[in-house]
């Protein structure tokens, strides 16, 4: 395991434990902790797993690796959900840059590309995605091709400048936050949107579900956020924010749920079917909460930033 002794962003040695949680959406009921920084508040996994044993937490009950498909005979309605999750965030690149043929979209974290197949097709600009790993793509290549997807880390990137860098919940699981940003700085224009969304800590849905709050997402995400220390970490690395949102394109309702299933047990490598009408109903009920998202967040923010 890899510990720290003081912060990962302010250097602080100011840090004490702040809670401990159970792995999530795996079998194992393995403990781990998360420290919290004095200065800058930031919440971070501490001691962390070792990045190259982190694939074992990436099983049969991880979720969103399963997709659509857990759904069972609901895929169709889920991967729907999916495609308007997709366009919501096609139109916030489209409300932050100025997008044209000549545009370079990077998407770090790609995971299934399909953003960027709706950016390629809706956009008519080059579009880029990185990933760990290749398992979002390997067996789509046809339906994903006129896209540069690559298994590749942030420092891989060389000759490239893009216009607009989105992150679409990929911070919260990097291991050089700084480091990484840092160097998308340097290759980056003095034009350049980054766009970036993560849970955020300060939430009412993380103070509600405590331990079992899907935001812990135990022991992928490394980092957990709130406006002031994710503003601070984009100072140092050299990104001027623009713009702080306490929502972002991201349903709230989904974390709420998955922390209200980790309460309850749930098998996550299950088929997913008898718990649909039950989802959507609670989504339903969920849905006036979504009024007060701009003053209070339920559990997701948005940062645009750009070059200092």
């Amino acid at each position: 395991m890899d510990q720290f002794s003081s912060c990962p962003i302010c250097n602080s040695s100011s840090i004490s434990s702040f809670i401990r949680t159970m792995a999530q959406m795996h079998p194992d009921n393995e403990m781990f902790n998360f420290d919290q920084c004095k200065e800058c508040q930031l919440v971070f996994l501490n001691p962390r797993v070792p990045l190259n044993q982190l694939k074992k937490y990436y099983t049969s009950h991880y979720l969103p690796y399963r997709g659509a498909k857990a759904w069972g005979k609901f895929e169709e309605m889920v991967e729907n959900s999916q495609q308007k999750l997709d366009l919501k965030r096609l139109k916030r690149v489209k409300q932050t840059h100025q997008i044209n043929s000549d545009s370079l979209l990077l998407d770090i974290g790609c995971g299934k590309p399909s953003f960027l197949k709706v950016c390629s097709e809706q956009l008519n600009c080059s579009t880029l995605g990185i990933d760990f790993s290749d398992e979002g793509w390997k067996e789509e290549e046809a339906h994903f091709s006129g896209i540069d997807l690559r298994v590749a880390e942030v420092k891989d990137l060389i000759n490239i400048h893009p216009d607009v860098i989105t992150m679409w919940h990929y911070l919260e699981h990097d291991y050089s936050p700084f480091e990484n940003l840092s160097y998308l700085k340097s290759i980056a224009k003095p034009s350049t949107k980054l766009i970036i969304e993560i849970p955020n800590f300060d939430s009412s849905s993380r103070k509600k579900y405590g331990e079992n709050w899907a935001g812990w997402h135990t022991p992928r995400h490394l980092s957990l956020f709130s406006p002031k220390n994710v503003t601070l970490l984009l100072q140092k690395s050299g990104w001027k924010v623009s713009e702080l949102d306490t929502y972002g394109t991201m349903d709230p309702y989904l974390l709420q749920w998955m922390s209200r299933m980790e309460q309850k047990g749930i098998e996550w490598n299950k088929n997913m079917e008898d718990e649909f009408w039950k989802f959507v109903f609670g989504m339903i009920l969920f849905a006036p909460k979504k009024w007060i998202k701009k003053r209070s967040s339920l559990g997701i923010m948005t940062v645009v930033a750009t070059p200092q």
